[in-house]
């Protein structure tokens, strides 16, 4: 029998124990915020050559609230130590979503996997996710829209369960870009690694997926990729080089660019997703969003009129961990009493590429209890 709804069953984050604050830059890298800007493919309020750029008023509001942080908005960041694993990292989060969803590993037929960065080139974590987590009967399948991954992974693993094509579905995301910064660059600050899973089975009719939407335009494909490089410069032809894989931009401009459209993008794409769910933004209950930069998830609420208490922002505590934000964040809203049964909950990310994704779903507490301790 085909079910009519599909939940979350299951919901764990595995950060790093490694914590790394400001303090592992040199103290004169605080002084370069100006030098390093034109470079800094996430720093839209200078151009690549260096003049100041005019933001739209809800990302010069949410950057002003940062005030003169030479960190911007960082705290510390968590970053997986040295010999373990990204998939090790995943591995556990996944056995902790499984554990708490009341099933066992052999009840898994599918698992969704999405990696930045992954363990290997190819193949991807997803057969080393199968493996560890002695998931016998599971297919095992990688899925990459990079940070947007979460609403692709949700969608589909909704409909393949909703079709009756796969009964209990493992999502696992991550990201553990410390494995390809360089820490030179200004925009090194930003970014911390972890991992998250969630698994997803049959649920009340009225709950889960009610609203879907998502775009992509890969004119900003170059913006923010994994590059070779060589002699300091990104090499984009794999075949050319075999050095160190690093997190660049070969069109840093366009990088800006998409920087100063993104409320633009988001207020585009979670009002596609509330048309398709027959809902307004006065029906939302939670907004999740992507924390690429300290300032993205304050401009997208305030962009789209949602109140700051509706939303909820962890960039000083973790940084920018990727896809793995939007299931972390869903599990801390839920630990911490801000999402309740039936709660109705727009979520949004872009996605390098460039892709804006956003879900309508409406919310079913997991099997498992809240976590009393910290995440």
């Amino acid at each position: 029998m085909k079910p009519d709804g599909v939940s979350i069953l299951g919901l764990a984050t595995a950060l790093p124990s490694n914590v790394r604050g400001n303090d592992f830059w040199p103290d004169t890298f605080k002084d370069r915020g100006r030098e390093l800007a034109p470079a800094n493919m996430l720093a839209v309020e200078r151009s690549t050559r260096g003049e100041d750029m005019r933001p739209p008023p809800e990302i010069a509001a949410a950057m002003a609230a940062l005030g003169d942080d030479p960190w911007r908005g960082t705290r510390e960041r968590r970053v997986i130590e040295y010999g373990v694993e990204p998939s090790d990292l995943e591995a556990r989060a996944a056995h902790e979503a499984i554990a708490g969803s009341g099933l066992r590993p052999g009840d898994i037929d599918l698992v969704v996997v999405t990696s930045l960065t992954p363990d290997r080139l190819w193949p991807s974590n997803a057969p080393a996710i199968q493996n560890k987590c002695k998931l016998v009967n599971a297919s095992a399948w990688s899925l990459d829209v990079a940070c947007a991954s979460f609403q692709a992974q949700y969608v589909a693993a909704s409909s393949l369960i909703r079709a009756g094509i796969h009964r209990y579905v493992l999502c696992v995301l991550s990201g553990f870009p410390s494995r390809v910064l360089d820490y030179t660059e200004g925009w090194s600050i930003n970014f911390g690694d972890g991992a998250a899973a969630m698994v997803l089975g049959a649920g009340s009719s009225d709950r889960g997926l009610l609203g879907y939407w998502s775009r992509t335009d890969g004119a900003f494909r170059d913006s923010v990729v994994h590059c070779p490089i060589e002699g300091g410069v990104a090499q984009l032809n794999w075949m050319a080089h075999s050095g160190p894989i690093r997190l660049a931009s070969p069109d840093v401009a366009g990088g800006k660019q998409a920087g100063l459209r993104s409320t633009e993008f988001c207020h585009e794409a979670t009002m596609g997703a509330l048309a398709a769910a027959g809902l307004g933004i006065e029906d939302v209950d939670f907004f999740i969003a992507n924390q690429s930069v300290a300032w993205l998830v304050d401009a997208c609420r305030r962009v789209l009129g949602i109140a700051p208490e509706k939303t909820i922002d962890t960039f000083a505590e973790v940084g920018n961990i990727g896809p793995a934000v939007i299931p972390y964040h869903l599990e801390r809203a839920w630990h911490e009493g801000l999402l309740h049964d039936g709660s109705v909950v727009l979520i949004y990310s872009p996605g390098a590429g460039l892709t804006r994704s956003a879900v309508v779903i409406r919310w079913c507490p997991p099997r498992q209890q809240p976590r009393l301790s910290p995440l």
